[in-house]
């Protein structure tokens, strides 16, 4: 069920009308039977994984809590997170690695599997074994409630493509007895469409060019490969960003806050500035369970490099079984170290060595998501090779990115978001006809759409 569908938007209401008649055990029954219901409309089979895993997370934390030997509570985690990380091995990564064995070696070392991926796999993956994780840290205590344990797996806003939520950030939020906050709801409207405007109306066509470019890199000019990066880059903030808002706002409906996930990533003016505003729940679950365990900046500035090195390797990793991914995690993770060594992680005051560092980190993303965009690395080969030596091509310029991507960048400067927000839930009339005029234009919208897929879903 995608969230620019009329499919999801009646779906919605019907959920949130429900929800608020019921009392707060038949609110829970009620999102557990919507979360499912969410992931049946695309496979029912794979919804047994969701059910996997929340009985091996349950009882995995409810015997950590519960025991007093040290090597029981060490067993009960390896196992969590052997078993969690087995199925996300299995199903996104048995086939990468064999290729690669047999690409080096000449030798595979088990047949193809050639299995779908289950949608969401990665981040409810994570987010499991956050719950167990904090458990056998003391930081929770274990869920007696099997019923809520199930519902922070599959809650179906953030199931597919985040934000990552912590289950002390959700779990609670589940057991309140939550009235009917109309501003909240009135927030919780303006965000969503917010987030179906910049996927409908800015991300898609965005990603015509990119497209396009990227289908047949040898056939466009140095400048047009350009164009289509500053396309690609906004399509990916614009989608990803856009399901996060869908997703941030359908819960607000509910009455439950879900973490911000992005905060004017394109305007960071360092590499570590950047990754404190996009994907910020990703960011921070890799390094609270990954660079921090790792030592992070503790053990002297060589083993701070390989910790960044090994971190953002495994978050490139993340989000696709392939090299392309692996190498832009291992530019993210040199670039981060470099900054680190050069001591650029600090925004300067003085505005124009801002600008100067604007301009830089900029450029510096859109080159890392060419190695997150191609096909191949042969594509990826080929663009450098034509942006550097500015060659001609036979597709005609599109010049429309750089003046999209001068709006977004204006829009959240001058931080219209939170404005148009504020405006939604102070104005009860506003936002009554414009949720009405907006619901028949994506009603005619939609019906007309190939409605496409979210980027983030195929992670």
């Amino acid at each position: 069920m995608l969230f620019n569908s009329n499919t999801y938007l009646v779906f919605l209401v019907i959920v949130v009308y429900l929800y608020y008649l019921f009392t707060p055990y038949y609110r829970r029954l009620l999102l557990l039977l919507a979360s499912y219901i969410f992931y049946w409309s695309w496979s029912i089979p794979f919804s047994l994984l969701l059910v996997f895993s929340t009985l091996v997370d349950y009882t995995a934390a409810r015997v950590i809590e519960a025991a007093k030997k040290p090597w029981i509570r060490q067993t009960s985690l390896l196992v969590s997170l052997t078993l969690n990380l087995g199925l996300l091995f299995t199903f996104k990564y048995a086939d990468f690695f064999s290729d690669s064995a047999f690409t080096l070696i000449g030798i595979r070392p088990w047949p193809e599997l050639n299995w779908v991926l289950p949608l969401g796999i990665s981040f409810y993956t994570f987010q499991t074994m956050s719950y167990t994780i904090d458990v056998y840290r003391g930081a929770i205590a274990a869920k007696r409630s099997i019923l809520d344990v199930a519902i922070y797996v599959c809650f179906f806003p953030q199931l597919i493509a985040g934000p990552i939520v912590r289950s002390d950030e959700l779990i609670p939020q589940l057991e309140a007895r939550a009235s009917v906050d109309w501003r909240q709801i009135r927030g919780g409207i303006a965000q969503i469409l917010w987030g179906i405007f910049k996927k409908v109306y800015i991300a898609d066509p965005m990603a015509h060019i990119a497209n396009e470019a990227f289908a047949s890199p040898d056939m466009v000019s140095g400048v047009g490969l350009i164009l289509a990066a500053y396309a690609f880059a906004i399509q990916i903030y614009c989608d990803f960003s856009g399901y996060s808002d869908v997703a941030i706002g359908s819960a607000k409906l509910l009455g439950i806050r879900l973490p911000q996930n992005f905060d004017a990533p394109y305007l960071a003016c360092s590499i570590r500035d950047f990754w404190r505003r996009w994907h910020i729940t990703l960011s921070t679950w890799l390094r609270d369970y990954l660079y921090i365990p790792l030592g992070g900046n503790r053990k002297g500035p060589v083993r701070t490099y390989a910790n960044l090195m090994i971190t953002m390797l495994l978050g490139g990793l993340w989000h696709g079984a392939g090299w392309t991914w692996v190498i832009w995690g291992g530019l993210q993770g040199f670039l981060l170290s470099v900054e680190r060594a050069m001591k650029w992680e600090r925004t300067p005051k003085n505005i124009f060595w801002r600008a100067v560092r604007w301009v830089i980190t900029f450029h510096l993303i859109c080159l890392s998501w060419i190695f997150f965009r191609v096909n191949n690395f042969q594509d990826a080969v080929t663009i450098l090779q034509r942006v550097g030596g500015l060659a001609s091509g036979y597709i005609p310029l599109d010049f429309r990115p750089i003046a999209v991507l001068g709006l977004i960048l204006l829009i959240e400067r001058l931080k219209l978001k939170q404005g148009w927000t504020l405006w939604f839930q102070e104005k009860p009339k506003f936002t009554k006809w414009v949720t009405i005029a907006s619901a028949i234009a994506l009603f005619f919208t939609f019906a007309g759409a190939s409605n496409p897929e979210f980027i983030y879903f195929q992670f």
